[in-house]
């Protein structure tokens, strides 16, 4: 049986918004995509979260689209 892998960093959901760049940089790798959640170990609901902070935060234009 495989083992399920805990999340590297772990903050309460309501910390999770568009205005917290150093978390959302954690989760972009040096290409600035999005990592999977197969690599962050998150769950589904938290993993979304950060999506969707991430996106919104891009199109505010503090994290870039692409390297």
């Amino acid at each position: 049986m495989k083992l399920k892998k805990t999340p590297k960093i772990i903050v309460p959901s309501h910390d999770v918004n568009w205005k917290n760049i150093p978390l959302l940089h954690f989760y972009n790798n040096r290409f600035w995509y999005i990592k999977p959640r197969k690599y962050t170990g998150n769950s589904v609901k938290y993993q979304k979260k950060i999506r969707n902070a991430i996106i919104i935060a891009r199109q505010m234009g503090l994290l870039p689209f692409s390297k």
